[in-house]
């Protein structure tokens, strides 16, 4: 062995002892078992272990070191070039195979799936579509097929929507109960909801919540799903918030509480007030009094409240919620929340004096009290982040 093939072959064994394998399992793991275990790995990520999440990127290290420590003759088997294209698929890095395709080790008929894979996992969408679209997912391995949906339904997104959705349902049904299936089920629920298919978000989002509510990745999911479902209308009316229900009881009830409280903050901010309040009123069932979520809760709640009938009631528990239970971004909506309030019930001819405030009640639909009020928001916050501003030293 050349020296430098010597030094690569200690890396992969030092890597792979490190992970606990030994230096025994190192000698007779293949690729395509070390990639067998990068994937079991990943299962327990979708699962909540934060532990697997932390060990993920030494694991890839030593399977890209085992790559490139490889003899050239392992690589006339077929499960293990697939392996190489399941370890691309995996946020295995590039230049572990690009190293090996120049070395001419690989055989020719494997070259252009694995460089279809290759330009994948380096962002490039044309020569990814080139060399994958026409591939048949579920005619591969059963351990690369998921992630090959998967991958290809990222690849159609911005071109066809609905073939993505089908390459999705694909990638599910060929992993079940593995990262790709946790990914494939995030990245459905909000293509779903950027077309306001509700029934298929509701749907989606239960079965999401039930088989991955404890996922490393959940929270931030879920947190941006609570904006992408106000934002785009998704939710828009108290009849389509209710066809969440199974999704909120599928919620363990703290994820749940934030959850409506993120809905409702993002309601209030999108205009769509009916969901906000029906949001903010299941967040505060059951919450600790005097508490940050229950402050919070009380805000949206106030705010969607002033533009209804209700509005001596909601400007009262607007009054009565407490800054220093909110963090900035919330007191910040508080202080414009009610100067929009108190705007709303002056005489016409105190109409705002303020330069920005004429011309943010300009640009506001004298027919529509919620974009109004919005405006009128949106200029009374900018006031009030000034006033806070720091100052210099004087």
């Amino acid at each position: 062995m050349t020296a430098p093939g010597l030094i690569r072959a200690l890396a992969a064994a030092a890597m792979l002892v490190g992970l606990g394998l030994g230096a025994a399992a190192a000698a007779e793991s293949s690729i395509s078992d070390l990639t067998f275990d990068l994937q079991a790995l990943q299962a327990r990520i979708a699962t909540g272990d934060k532990a697997a999440y932390a060990s993920q990127a030494e694991r890839i290290a030593a399977v890209g070191a085992a790559i490139a420590a490889a003899k050239p003759e392992i690589w006339q088997s077929k499960r293990e070039t697939d392996a190489l294209v399941i370890y691309l698929l995996s946020g295995g890095q590039p230049r572990d195979v690009v190293h090996l395709l120049e070395s001419g080790a690989v055989p020719p008929d494997e070259i252009p799936l694995i460089r279809g894979a290759l330009a994948y996992a380096l962002g490039n969408e044309a020569e990814a579509e080139k060399r994958l679209a026409g591939v048949d997912a579920s005619r591969l391995s059963l351990r690369l097929a998921g992630p090959m949906a998967f991958a290809q339904s990222v690849i159609e997104t911005g071109r066809d929507p609905a073939k993505a959705i089908a390459l999705l349902d694909l990638a599910r049904l060929l992993a079940p109960g593995t990262l790709v299936e946790e990914a494939a089920l995030r990245r459905e629920i909000m293509l779903h909801a950027d077309r306001r298919d509700v029934d298929n978000v509701a749907r989606l989002a239960r079965q999401y919540a039930s088989r991955f509510g404890a996922s490393v990745y959940a929270d931030g999911f879920l947190q941006a799903l609570a904006g992408a479902l106000a934002q785009t209308g998704a939710i828009e009316n108290a009849t389509n918030f209710d066809k969440f229900q199974p999704f909120f009881a599928a919620l363990n009830p703290g994820t749940r509480r934030g959850f409506l409280l993120g809905l409702a903050r993002a309601a209030t901010t999108s205009g769509r007030f009916e969901v906000a309040a029906s949001a903010a009123a299941a967040a505060l069932k059951g919450v600790a009094a005097d508490s940050v979520e229950e402050a919070r809760g009380k805000l949206y709640d106030a705010m969607a409240r002033i533009l209804t009938p209700d509005y001596d009631a909601g400007l009262a528990e607007l009054q009565g919620v407490s800054p220093t239970k909110l963090e900035r971004r919330d007191q910040e909506l508080l202080v414009a929340a009610r100067g929009v309030a108190t705007f709303l019930r002056q005489p016409p001819a105190n109409a705002p004096t303020s330069p920005t405030d004429v011309e943010a009640a300009a640009k506001a639909d004298p027919n529509d009290a919620a974009a109004q009020t919005i405006v009128l928001a949106e200029a009374a916050l900018g006031r009030t982040a000034a006033l806070a501003a720091p100052k210099g030293n004087l």
